[in-house]
């Protein structure tokens, strides 16, 4: 019968094979022979405790290394050649030569001092001609061969700051203009809008005027050289662009090419990263003209943006989401400081 007590889940001849104990624990079925080993408890438990054992593990591990770099050194010493051992040998001292040597130190000492005072004096000389080459204006080699290659050496300004919008690269600081991208010519278009779509539509005007963009029909601008002619059509149910055969009805495509003509919107891939925050606005501005989006909470919005960048674009240019945006806020109304600022800077360039 086994000692052990299973539960009734087990099987009637189930064996139990205990684990081995790490710390070697007296018999208790036959306490005499627990006292018996009681005398040699000492030696059991070293033999037994697993920190002794580790311990004297460590130490044999020490010794073979130990061990193993003694025989290295001896390799070593046999491999190196006879020459190499006879250069390090340092030639024996004749007792003459050591007798002799107290009183040439004696002798040398006032010799020493006076080689001492004499460096300092060549120091000081050589110190003074290099200041007159200095100022005579002739650098020494490894200075013009420095200078040389500062000056051949391009210098790379990153900014390592991210938005919280998108996570896109920051570049702020820089004197505010309006945008200049290669313009694409589209000839003549039709532009059907609401009531609600004058207000930006006559700011695009404002910049057609200087940049060669002709508005006619419903909102006129007197742009000399014509490379594109808007007519302007009021009274659609919603506005549309039409360029020949295609008709396009969404706001956004609407203005990033009306942005292209006016050279202020691009789809390059060097300019991705102003196109990115421009479609941000864009969409904002569209939702607010559609009745989805609340134009005071957007507001806020590019108050917190601007007070980081110096237009919406994310760049030191305006463009054409910055006048679009701009044409929806009221300035008679109270404005965020930011957003006043901002708007100010805008009137003022396509004013």
């Amino acid at each position: 019968m086994s000692m052990y007590k299973l539960t009734p889940t087990f099987a009637g001849d189930f064996e139990v094979h205990p684990k081995i104990a790490c710390y070697r624990v007296a018999s208790y079925h036959n306490p005499e022979a627990g006292a018996a080993e009681g005398s040699s408890g000492a030696s059991q438990k070293a033999e037994t405790d697993p920190r002794k054992a580790l311990e004297q593990k460590q130490q044999d591990l020490i010794a073979r290394l130990k061990s193993q770099t003694e025989q290295l050194n001896k390799l070593l010493v046999s491999l190196a050649p006879a020459t190499a051992q006879k250069t390090c040998q340092k030639p024996a001292q004749t007792p003459k030569a050591a007798g002799k040597a107290p009183e040439a130190a004696g002798v040398a000492a006032p010799a020493g001092k006076r080689d001492k005072d004499a460096k300092k004096e060549a120091r000081k000389a050589a110190k003074a001609e290099a200041v007159k080459k200095v100022g005579a204006g002739s650098a020494p080699v490894a200075a013009k061969g420095k200078a040389a290659f500062q000056s051949s050496t391009p210098w790379t300004v990153e900014d390592d700051r991210k938005t919280w919008e998108t996570n896109l690269t920051l570049t702020v600081n820089i004197p505010a203009s309006l945008v200049v991208y290669p313009q694409e010519h589209l000839k003549n278009v039709t532009l059907t809008v609401r009531e609600s779509d004058l207000p930006w539509v006559r700011a695009l005007a404002k910049v057609g005027e200087k940049r060669g963009v002709a508005f006619e029909g419903d909102v006129k601008n007197a742009a000399k050289e014509k490379k594109t002619v808007v007519k302007v059509v009021k009274g659609g149910a919603v506005a549309a662009l039409q360029i020949e055969k295609t008709s396009v009805k969404s706001l956004q495509t609407i203005w990033k090419v009306l942005g292209m003509a006016l050279g202020l919107f691009s789809r390059r891939a060097a300019q991705v990263l102003s196109a990115s925050h421009q479609a941000i606005w864009l969409n904002k501005a569209e939702q607010i003209l559609s009745g989805a989006g609340d134009l005071s909470y957007s507001t806020r919005e590019a108050s917190q943006f601007l007070a980081r960048f110096d237009s919406l674009s994310s760049q030191w240019e305006v463009s054409v989401a910055d006048i679009v945006f701009r044409s929806l806020l009221n300035t008679a109304e109270n404005q965020p400081n930011n957003v006043e600022t901002w708007a100010k800077k805008i009137d003022a360039l396509i004013g």
